[in-house]
């Protein structure tokens, strides 16, 4: 199919971010973990090994196998949602309410209530290493709370997925999925709002669309809860949220605009959104208009505040020279000596002064009007004053010029876009614009304007800035919500690193960076009591983070299995209707021949519905199979949270400890065997070595093919000294993956494992068998390389390495190529190209380094030396050819070590050799050399001055008389001077001699 190549890309990519998982077969796209199921009593690692084995069953076709065994008519486990949230918005009543922004509150994500079914089947195999007697567990329904970020309260019900036989279907067919109804093609605003319900933070297009079609039918009300909506998802995105300002002035909506304001401002670090909130104060309390009297105050309020919160962004020019054209109209005159004038002299001053200290655009035009101002007012003291301020602007204009640069080509946004998967579309141009904030970032961090000495809350606040500005932009990038929070708790900004962290938690609620950082701070913060009751709070408290990745990723799964159902039935309802097409075609009049042929078609369509179907099914399996993957690490990491903080505790107990959280994980099923493996290592590292094996015992039969499994457990019974069961793990381990060709290569790191633990400890005679067997199983491997890696060790090979005997012979160094000074020959009768691009050349700019903070700053180049041109540069150059050696039999015979390679050309040398042109090309006078050298060979040439003739002086009435011939042989051979005529009044300098023949 065309998609297969976007397919292989994919999976490519998702295995690579899921390198060293546990491996699966990705058949039919089916679930690849199940529900462990326990008895009425909790799970204790501490128990009896009858109470930690479970029967056997068959075996599914995912691997790691699940947990438990479900009774093939067990209920389906629900996780419906429980969690709702409320918008709380402050309503600012009049404008002195909006520039006083402490009370406002930003509003919160809506969630909504989706109730969520899977159907998890599991059955496990009966073969294992150490022999227990099985138990017969009940099957399991448990209850769980899955977060939904959705703008709307609705009910999804998602179907369930089973995972059952070869011979059974993996996903239900798409007939048992209710497909979504039809829309009509002109139900512009029914097709949008299902693009929204599907991929609400992706499609970000739908959202606009929809929008602006109930803006242009006037639908002013259906309009507001879309924003309302939207903002649920983005609430950082100031360009829709002036929009949302637009709509409601132009509906003469006053107090639905300051409320907007209200809810948004006072974290927004939006010139675009604060510039809307200036022009809303000056649109209603107009100076020209006033009759109270307190517009100019309140004015003069609400730049201030707007100066405050954007003035340092690197586009506020045209603020600062707003806001002081506003204060020269304000009354008073500059150079009064009354107290209204001297204060606004003092403010403009102070304005002046503050705008210049700022790298912006306008900061030359800015240094000017202030050196008008104070040389206007005084010439003594405005000379100080622009001294005083003259290095803080040089500064300022030197960074705006380096801020410029590495700001070149950024997007500067607030539409914020789901990073793509790498290796597919946009991955280049989102991952540059990453790397260019980061790069501004750094560059705050520099303190290129030397404010963390000397004003380090100025520096601080710069910095908290710019992430600001990031985040609007990359609201779906953890790591740089991550780095704002621990920058700030870094330098005493503890409010704001928490309110970092839960703004990337609301917004990335799947991210486990932003969860587990959320989760030390609060361990940190807390501490246990004396008693039970204060353990279980402080692990309430730190569970809550773990809790809302973990419902977010569950969540993920159930969304994944609903798009693949949805696909896969809108692909059987497409070729259906394809395939009734052909069937009406052949019950009509037609010939047999036209008959066969409608068959042929319908093979051809089923063919190709049967590779669209493996397509969305292999798609769906890796999305899943990572998803489980981040699940039990997750898992991991809260077991191993509770175990620091209330110890191994007990099941069903008031402190439940980490052996209750492993208990948990079991019961919300989709864990891989990464989840076992961290709970037997804690045991046995921390508390009961017998547990730890107990653990084992029974994750060996959960997960039968499961090849890191088995590996860990050889490995932690040979750490045990427990050789002879490891042994016997290793063989059956390695016999189960061997049957199945598909399962072979599972077996490779077994076999290294052992094979390494053998050449260590084991006898020769078993060494050697186990390599033969390795050589057998894997023929394609060469068996010199398992022959030496028993003498590896720590990464060093003996057997690989190759002495030196002589260095004479073994040890010359390689001559050095000697560039071409020719240039590649063009095309006959083409124009010759003298110009090429050099990347490095001295008169032009470097590329930005990384490495290099200071290579964006502007800087003078020191130019290299200019190479000689014309005759003297060819004189160097045959003078270096003449110091070669031209016969080279002298030296034959001599090792090469003798012999210096000549030396590289300098690079401006190459560049002036590469540009001449070859002598074909010039068409112009050819002088004769052979003449020139004759000529220049007899000419005589005066050994002293003495030997010259002054002019004569000048005479009658200041014209020189012409000077008498000189005789042939004398100066130019046979030629003689002649000098101009001048008159009287001309200089010397402006008298010259002419030569003729």
């Amino acid at each position: 199919m065309a998609d297969a190549e976007a397919v292989a890309a994919f999976l490519s990519s998702m295995q690579v971010l899921n390198e060293g998982s546990t491996k699966y077969e990705a058949t039919n796209g089916a679930s690849a973990q199940q529900i462990d199921s326990s008895s009425s009593d909790e799970y204790d690692p501490a128990s009896d090994v009858q109470d930690m084995t479970m029967s056997p069953g068959p075996q599914s076709q995912f691997q790691p196998d699940p947990l438990s065994s479900l009774d093939s008519s067990s209920n389906a486990i629900s996780h419906p949602v429980s969690t709702t949230a409320q918008q709380t918005s402050a309503h600012a009543n009049g404008v002195i309410a909006m520039t006083s922004l402490s009370e406002v509150t930003m509003p919160n994500n809506s969630k909504s209530d989706t109730a969520v079914e899977a159907t998890d089947q599991q059955s496990s195999s009966a073969d294992s290493p150490i022999t227990a007697q099985p138990d017969t567990n009940p099957s399991l329904d448990t209850t769980a709370t899955v977060t939904d970020i959705g703008p709307t309260a609705h009910n999804d019900s998602v179907p369930a997925r089973k995972e059952t036989s070869k011979s059974d279907a993996i996903i239900e067919s798409p007939s048992t999925i209710a497909p979504s109804k039809a829309r009509l093609p002109h139900d512009r605003i029914g097709l949008l709002e299902d693009r929204i319900k599907e991929d609400e933070r992706g499609d970000m297009d739908a959202w606009l669309s929809l929008i602006s079609e109930y803006r242009k039918r006037g639908k002013v009300e259906e309009a507001r809860k879309v924003y309302e909506r939207y903002f649920a998802v983005f609430p950082w995105a100031a360009e829709q949220w002036v929009a949302y300002t637009q709509l409601e002035n132009e509906a003469q909506n006053r107090h639905g605009v300051e409320a907007i304001f209200g809810k948004t401002l006072q974290d927004s670090a939006s010139l675009q959104l604060w510039t809307a909130y200036l022009d809303h104060i000056r649109r209603y309390f107009s100076i020209a208009s006033d009759k109270i009297g307190n517009a100019g105050q309140i004015n003069h309020q609400a730049y201030e505040a707007v100066i405050a919160a954007v003035g340092i962004d690197k586009d506020a020019g045209k603020l600062w020279q707003d806001y002081i054209q506003f204060i020269k109209t304000s009354p008073g005159v500059l150079g009064g000596n009354n107290w209204q004038d001297q204060q606004k002299m003092d403010l403009l001053r102070k304005t002046y002064q503050s705008a210049v200290c700022v790298p912006t655009q306008a900061v030359e035009g800015l240094w000017r009007d202030y050196n008008s101002f104070e040389m206007g007012l005084n010439k003594l003291t405005g000379r100080k004053f622009l001294q005083d301020q003259s290095p803080a602007y040089m500064t300022a204009r030197s960074s705006y010029m380096e801020v410029q640069n590495i700001t070149r080509d950024l997007k500067r946004t607030t539409l914020p876009a789901l990073p793509p998967a790498f290796g597919f579309e946009g991955d280049v141009e989102y991952m540059k614009q990453v790397d260019i904030w980061k790069r501004w970032i750094q560059w705050e961090k520099d303190d290129p304007l030397v404010l963390k000495q000397d004003e380090p809350e100025k520096y601080k606040t710069r910095i908290v800035f710019v992430y600001k500005q990031a985040l609007m932009a990359l609201q779906f990038w953890p790591e740089m919500w991550f780095d704002a929070a621990e920058f700030c708790v870094n330098n005493d900004l503890e409010t704001q690193g928490n309110d970092f962290l839960n703004r990337g938690i609301s917004a990335n609620p799947e991210s486990c960076l932003l969860a587990f950082k959320r989760a030390d701070r609060l361990e940190l913060s807390t501490t246990n009591g004396n008693d039970d009751e204060s353990k279980k709070r402080r692990g309430d408290t730190v569970r809550e983070p773990y809790d809302k990745v973990l419902d977010a990723l569950y969540e993920l799964i159930n969304k994944a299995m609903a798009r693949e159902a949805r696909d896969l039935a809108r692909i059987e309802a497409h070729f259906s209707e394809a395939s009734n097409g052909l069937t009406n075609k052949g019950t009509q009049d037609t010939t047999e021949q036209e008959n066969d042929e409608v068959e042929e078609q319908k093979k051809v369509l089923d063919q190709q519905k049967n590779a669209q179907f493996e397509i969305v099914k292999a798609m769906g399996a890796v999305q899943i199979r990572l998803l489980h993957k981040t699940i039990s690490h997750a898992w991991i990491a809260l077991m191993r949270a509770f175990h620091r903080m209330q110890g191994k505790g007990k099941v069903g107990a008031l402190v439940g400890g980490s052996r209750q959280i492993f208990t948990d994980s079991r019961k919300k099923g989709r864990i891989t065997s990464d989840v076992w493996i961290a709970a037997a290592m804690l045991e046995f590292h921390s508390f009961e070595a017998e547990s730890a094996k107990r653990i084992f015992e029974r994750g060996v039969k959960l997960f039968p093919e499961d090849d890191n499994f088995a590996l860990e457990y050889v490995k932690h019974l040979i750490a045990t000294n427990d050789h002879t069961n490891a042994r016997v793990v290793f063989e059956t381990a390695v016999g189960r993956l061997t049957q199945k060709p598909e399962t072979v290569p599972k077996a490779k790191p077994l076999y290294a494992y052992f094979h390494d633990f053998q050449s260590r400890y084991g006898e020769l005679a078993q060494i050697i068998k186990l390599e033969k067997r390795i050589s057998e199983t894997f023929p394609d491997d060469p068996r010199l390389a398992s022959f030496s890696e028993r003498f590896v060790h720590e990464g060093f090979d003996p057997t690989a390495v190759r002495p030196i005997i002589s260095p004479t012979t073994q040890t010359r160094p390689k001559a050095m190529p000697v560039p071409s000074i020719e240039p590649v020959p063009s095309a006959p009768d083409s124009p010759p190209n003298r110009l090429i691009r050099v990347t490095n050349s001295p008169k032009r700019l470097l590329p930005i380094e990384e490495s290099d903070n200071e290579s964006s700053r502007p800087r003078k180049l020191a130019r290299g030396e200019s190479p000689l041109k014309g005759a003297a540069g060819r004189r160097l150059d045959q003078q270096k050819r003449n110091r070669q050696p031209q016969d080279m039999s002298q030296y034959e015979g001599q090792p090469n070590s003798h012999m210096m390679p000549p030396p590289p050309l300098p690079r401006d040398v190459l560049f002036l050799l590469s540009i001449i042109p070859k002598s074909s090309t010039y068409h112009a006078t050819k002088f004769n050399p052979e003449e020139m050298v004759r000529l220049i060979r007899e000419t005589n040439i005066p050994n002293s001055v003495n030997q010259l003739r002054p002019p004569p002086p000048p005479q009658n009435g200041g014209v020189m008389q012409q000077m008498t011939p000189m005789p042939p042989g004398q100066y130019n051979s046979g030629r003689y001077l002649q000098i101009s005529q001048q008159p009287h009044h001309a200089s010397s300098q402006q008298q010259s001699f002419q030569q003729k023949k």
